[in-house]
């Protein structure tokens, strides 16, 4: 299934009404697109498909999937939030869009981007811990500011997906477990008797690429039941909750219906938050967002036949501009854009880094003669967003695709790897 954007038409993928051959020529390779269409048809579906009866939602768009000023912008049209987990991206939204709407993350926050957070009044902190939330308290105090907060917990739900994007497990470096009473006593203490730190809610997060919906609406039972039983405990009124993302997307033959997903999940909070204080539930969705909405064209230069037998397409980028076929062994749909019916080779796509793992997608059939433009999809999350100057790489530049094209992210020129030496 293709973005919405692209068609094909002769034997040759377009998108919009621009073919790949004039984008390679016009704006060099590496070059990271992204198909407007199909960007704001997700945003559509999440404000069509996650509303309830019974409670209000937010969507928080999460930004380490992509972040540039141009999507806060497109954030900020909907009125929806965004997530930030560092001080660069707290600096990079409060120059682009109302730091307010912004939800801070974060496992071990510094006192210099804790100070920024109360300082500029962001939206909502999502506390990790007791120790930072002691932190967060001696900030109220300092700058006399009433602090929203949220308070990360572990409800210890296995989502089928790799362990590294496993978040919500009890060994997890994220929160604190559901289980911990010792360390919950104390949170919960701290809230009763700290005036200028308010607990909104509870969040969790159980991982990324979720692509089933069992493991949402079980995550929902657990964080419903879990908030009843603080609130009760402790008598302290609890009326938000946030549910975190993960809602998968189709890489190559995966079965997604988001749409699905999110009705079920809908209706099962309906249910579940009928009659508790909960009135509004946060999700933070991000590669659902621009996952497909995104792709990285190269230039191919040759085939290289070894001597063991093995076929290699060489393209003019790599790990440096999509880490995660190396970090996660991720899998990715490869095409030519300009040739997709002629006779085909079976190759592996790999980049130009020094490293035997620099493998853009294993055993794909694809047809191609020197020059020809490389088209890999869904590579919008956490393609740019990871991207690094491993071998001095400049970083690739990014363009937004609709009836028009807008440059929304320059490539980095030689000069610019300097900047930090002079």
């Amino acid at each position: 299934m293709l973005p919405r954007g692209l068609v094909e038409k002769n034997n040759e993928l377009y998108i919009n009404k621009y073919s790949f051959k004039e984008l390679q020529k016009e704006y060099g390779t590496p070059l990271y697109i992204y198909d407007k269409k199909e960007l704001m048809t997700n945003i559509d579906i999440f404000n069509q498909y996650f509303k309830g009866k019974n409670f209000e939602s937010q969507v928080v768009y999460a930004s380490k999937a992509f972040l540039v000023p141009k999507m806060c912008e497109i954030i900020s049209e909907h009125n929806w939030m965004i997530d930030a987990v560092s001080l660069g991206d707290l600096y990079i939204i409060d120059n682009s869009m109302d730091i307010k709407k912004a939800v801070f993350h974060g496992n071990n926050k510094s006192m210099e981007e804790l100070r920024f957070a109360v300082e500029k009044e962001v939206g909502i902190i999502v506390v990790d811990n007791y120790e930072e939330l002691i932190t967060i308290g001696m900030l109220a105090k300092e700058y006399k500011k009433v602090v929203k907060t949220m308070f990360r917990v572990n409800p210890g739900i296995e989502a089928h997906t790799h362990s590294y994007i496993q978040t919500s497990l009890l060994s997890s470096k994220f929160g604190e477990s559901i289980y911990d009473e010792e360390v919950l006593s104390k949170i919960m203490n701290f809230y009763v008797n700290n005036k200028q730190v308010e607990l909104l809610g509870f969040h969790s997060h159980i991982g990324s690429q979720i692509t089933e919906k069992d493991a949402f609406l079980k995550n929902a039972e657990v964080m419903v039941d879990f908030t009843l039983k603080m609130e009760k405990m402790y008598n302290y009124p609890i009326k938000e909750l946030n549910l975190g993302g993960g809602f998968g997307i189709t890489y190559t033959n995966e079965e997604v219906d988001l749409k699905e997903i999110l009705q079920a999940f809908v209706n099962k909070l309906d249910e579940l938050v009928a009659s508790t204080n909960i009135k509004k539930v946060y999700i933070e969705p991000g590669r659902s967002i621009v996952g497909r909405s995104g792709m990285t064209l190269y230039t191919g230069s040759m085939i290289k036949n070894t001597f063991g037998g093995k076929k290699y397409l060489f393209v003019d980028g790599g790990m440096t501009d999509n880490i995660r076929p190396a970090l996660y062994q991720a899998v990715y749909e490869v095409l030519n854009p300009v040739n997709l019916n002629g006779e085909k080779t079976l190759v592996d796509v790999v980049g130009k880094c020094c490293e035997s793992g620099d493998i853009v997608s294993k055993d794909i059939k694809i047809a191609f003669s020197k020059g020809d433009p490389i088209l890999v999809l869904s590579t919008g999350a956490y393609g740019y967003s990871m991207s690094s100057n491993y071998n001095s790489a400049l970083k690739a530049k990014v363009i937004l695709v609709d009836d028009n094209i807008e440059v929304i992210s320059r490539k980095e020129e030689l000069q610019d790897l300097m900047r930090l030496y002079k």
